[in-house]
């Protein structure tokens, strides 16, 4: 019985301190608050950037569009610059050196986002105006 109270009394115990130590980490100093409040005004940035349409570039990606090392085997029509919007439903679309699957990924777009294409080709790939490709049937002219 003596033991039984003893344990209870020493789980109480570590359970306090972990509460206490808890408090502390939790509590935080004017710095904390300032940090705090610029991480706030942070995340209500990015919940704007969300909503608003955003003009996208690759070399924002650190992607250099020039020179694109890939050889043109490919017909393509220049078209007008034109704003499209990227629309996937899970994941990202894929940004490539050339217009198709085995060309080499070098970004990755998410859903909402704004691309300007000048070219297509036959097979519904656009070419953006860092001379990279994507692919058509995730592109609209509508948010």
């Amino acid at each position: 019985m003596k033991l039984n109270h003893l344990a209870k009394k020493g789980i109480a115990l570590v359970l306090s301190l972990v509460f206490v130590f808890s408090l502390a980490a939790c509590g935080s100093s004017s710095k904390d608050k300032e940090e705090d409040e610029t991480k706030t005004s942070e995340t209500t940035t990015l919940a704007t950037l969300e909503t608003t349409p955003v003009t996208t570039t690759l070399r924002e990606y650190g992607v250099s569009a020039v020179p694109n090392d890939v050889a043109v085997s490919w017909q393509e029509s220049e078209i007008t610059a034109t704003t499209m919007y990227v629309h996937v439903t899970s994941g990202y679309l894929k940004v490539r050196k050339g217009p198709g699957t085995d060309y080499q990924q070098v970004a990755a777009l998410s859903s909402g986002m704004q691309v300007i294409v000048v070219a297509k080709t036959s097979d519904n790939w656009y070419k953006l105006q860092d001379g990279f490709y994507t692919y058509g049937e995730y592109l609209s002219l509508t948010p």
